[in-house]
């Protein structure tokens, strides 16, 4: 009787300090939690629709999905990666899997690999986000993949007399953007502008530069990502060109202060002949407006996508995305893994979510589907991926971004505080800066 006194004092005291006042349920049921992003129009109702099969062929595993803003999301996960309160099951931006492994907070699951299909099965630039690179760990399993493509209004291409494979090379890019311009085009009652491009005042201007430097034939960091080749002539190369295309007024000065989402509404609306976007622009110019999409307008009816165009050092796009991981302190990693399974290398799963999202699926057999073969602009984005790179996945690179967002914003007051032409020494000086503070963050890493 003593016994049973003491231990309803113990539950209770547990209840009253908000520990723990629910009993696991007694027939073997887990509860999942899991956190994402708003990856979709309808994030969570969409996410669920596609754990339905998994939840009836698992009814003992319920999965509670709670959707973070992408604002809060970095401290939200850092928070809980310090801490024994974390959800089973986490989505990563695939820039942040270096960081948050670095801290020691999530599964290695590099012994079931074998069961998603193996490493050769998703997309490579995808899986290059898998774990920090020569640690022989996967953290972090690609779900969803962003490509950047080049969207193009077709019937002003036809109006000024271009074709797709005019896009095909930098110079070719250039001389298609001249004639739009020189077209001096009014459709629809909008005067037409050449090329849409966000400036500083956007969340991806480092993704937004990353092709141009690579086409090039420069990079961020030397193959052993201990040094910055970011001041390297060939660097300097790339982002010179792309900064000209503003410069030389394919690209309305007030644009420049506008962000991705504000570009793309103005292409959308019909008013720019040539945009780079990712998939989710397929999805928004074939979605009604009434459920938050911008098809039949005057773009949605007259829109192609094709690569990037080819640099002097080869052709390439930006790939992203959202991994899944599992917290190490987990106390349901099995079933935790289980949904991994599913939503990573369950092909129906990948294409639905894929579909309902707007990104590419990260597993490669689904892009076999109708769905990314037939219709043309997926089937360029299937083409896109191939020409695929992302960031190197290292602890140390979410330092970085914040160091390169700076430097590019600082280039581009170069563009839109003067009305000379860009000097190069100037651009050259913040590269040869940039280099300095990543090194600085690098050989910090370097002494943890």
């Amino acid at each position: 009787m003593f016994k049973k006194i003491i231990l309803s004092l113990v539950i209770f005291s547990l209840c009253f300090l908000n520990l723990s006042c629910t009993p696991a349920p007694s027939d073997g049921t887990v509860s999942l939690k899991m956190w994402v992003m708003p990856n979709s129009l309808e994030p969570l109702n969409d996410l669920k629709d596609v754990l339905k099969p998994f939840e009836k062929a698992n009814p003992k595993i319920k999965i509670k999905v709670t959707v973070i803003d992408w604002g809060a999301a970095w401290t939200k996960i850092t928070t809980a990666a310090t801490s024994n309160d974390v959800p089973d099951i986490v989505q990563l931006g695939s820039t942040w899997v270096g960081a948050i492994s670095a801290m020691d907070a999530l599964l290695d699951v590099s012994d079931r690999v074998d069961e998603i299909g193996g490493s050769k099965a998703f997309v490579p630039a995808a899986w290059k986000t898998s774990g920090i690179i020569g640690s022989g760990k996967v953290t972090a399993i690609p779900w969803i993949v962003d490509c950047r493509a080049l969207y193009y209004r077709t019937d002003i291409f036809k109006k000024v007399g271009l074709k797709k494979s005019d896009l095909d090379t930098w110079s070719g890019f250039k001389d298609s953007l001249s004639k739009i311009k020189d077209a001096n085009l009014t459709i629809e009652g909008l005067k037409i502008v050449s090329l849409g491009m966000p400036g500083k005042n956007d969340w991806n201007v480092v993704h937004n530069l990353s092709p141009w430097i690579w086409a090039a034939g420069g990079d961020y960091l030397a193959k052993d990502n201990k040094t910055s080749t970011l001041n390297s002539k060939k660097a300097l190369k790339g982002i010179m060109f792309y900064l000209q295309l503003a410069k030389e007024g394919y690209v309305p000065t007030e644009y420049l202060e506008l962000n991705t989402a504000q570009v793309s509404s103005n292409f959308n609306n019909g008013s720019v002949g040539v945009y780079f976007d990712g998939p989710y622009e397929v999805k928004t110019l074939t979605t009604p407006p009434q459920q938050g999409g911008a098809s039949g307008g005057v773009t949605a009816r007259n829109f192609g996508v094709t690569t990037y165009p080819k640099g002097p050092k080869g052709r390439y796009t930006f790939v992203g995305g959202s991994n899944l991981a599992i917290f190490k302190d987990s106390k349901h990693k099995e079933e935790a893994w289980k949904v991994i399974k599913h939503l990573t290398s369950d092909k129906k799963a990948q294409l639905n979510y894929t579909k309902a999202c707007g990104f590419l699926p990260a597993k490669l057999e689904v892009f076999d589907h109708p769905y990314y073969s037939i219709n043309p602009a997926r089937k360029i984005l299937k083409e896109a991926i191939k020409y695929g790179k992302t960031y190197p996945c290292i602890p140390g690179w979410g330092l970085l971004e914040p160091i390169l967002t700076r430097r590019f914003g600082i280039m581009w007051d170069y563009v839109t505080g003067s009305k000379g032409p860009i000097k190069e020494k100037e651009i050259q000086r913040q590269l040869d800066l940039a280099k300095q503070e990543m090194e600085a963050v690098l050989s910090q890493g370097r002494r943890r």
